[in-house]
């Protein structure tokens, strides 16, 4: 693409992030710019905090589903309940949620409350999505490849030990930066709270059972480490036999091969 082109594209991106309604608020803090990614959940826009000129993820999205996130007086978005409990975690692969801000509210034609919120999301600086850095790295190196494969695991680890899968993790919502090499998990627009009782919870839609949290993210996990492996030919055998043996069928609800533990504790990672 030409550079002429590339400022147009830019400059079209700029008029269709101004004629978003922004709440108030956002616009008073944050200078929102550009488009950077959207999906069936919400667009993205990079933004600047007006303060000290910091830059922002600015996530617009509609949240049909509110939880309890323990030491809060009342319900908050989903997405935002995920977030603020994973904020106090001490891994470093996980995204953190900064802010978030309420724009509208109205009814459904099916008399469920719609919720438009703005969240202000750590920007991780330069960066790819796995996909795309496999793409330009057809041929990793063995170090490389398990570096990537270590944090991914080490990030669904930090959200099952707090209760939350993400329920979708896949390479379009792992972020890779580089140098150093280190990843970032995004968009917990899909996730849930893993519920003992999840039959009986006055919200099902919201949470999952422990069993299939485990099975979700470990077959989700699986297919990652597969498709790093197409990139690396020299992982060791023996660690992607172990892998191959992970997966769960979707239809055997109580069966799960391994954990995401002992996925970690394989000796290739944990050396």
């Amino acid at each position: 693409m030409s550079r002429t082109r590339r400022k147009v594209k830019r400059i079209m991106a700029d008029l269709v992030c101004h004629q978003r309604v922004w709440d108030p608020h956002v616009e008073e803090k944050y200078d929102v710019r550009e488009k950077i990614g959207e999906g069936s959940f919400g667009d993205v826009y990079v933004g600047y905090r007006k303060s000290d000129r910091k830059r922002f993820a600015i996530k617009m999205t509609d949240s049909r589903y509110d939880s309890y996130v323990p030491g809060y007086p009342e319900e908050l978005p989903k997405e935002v309940a995920l977030m603020t409990i994973l904020r106090d975690s001490p891994c470093r692969f996980l995204i953190k949620l900064q802010e978030w801000f309420l724009v509208k509210e109205e009814k459904s034609p099916y008399g469920t409350t719609i919720k438009s919120i703005v969240m202000v999301i750590e920007h991780p600086g330069l960066c790819r999505t796995l996909a795309e850095f496999l793409k330009e790295h057809p041929h990793l190196e063995r170090r490389d490849a398990r570096t990537l494969i270590q944090q991914i695991v080490k990030a669904a680890q930090a959200c099952t030990r707090k209760e939350i899968c993400h329920f979708d993790i896949h390479d379009h919502n792992i972020l890779v930066i580089s140098p150093p090499l280190h990843i970032k998990l995004i968009d917990f627009g899909c996730g849930l709270h893993i519920s003992h009782d999840p039959e009986n919870h006055p919200q099902p839609d919201t949470v999952i059972s422990p069993v299939r949290a485990e099975k979700r993210t470990v077959n989700q996990l699986v297919t990652i480490v597969q498709d790093i492996a197409r990139h690396c030919s020299s992982i060791p055998t023996g660690f992607m036999e172990f892998i191959a043996a992970c997966w769960s069928p979707q239809y055997v609800v109580e069966e799960i091969q391994h954990t995401v533990d002992e996925i970690l504790d394989q000796p290739w990672l944990r050396n």
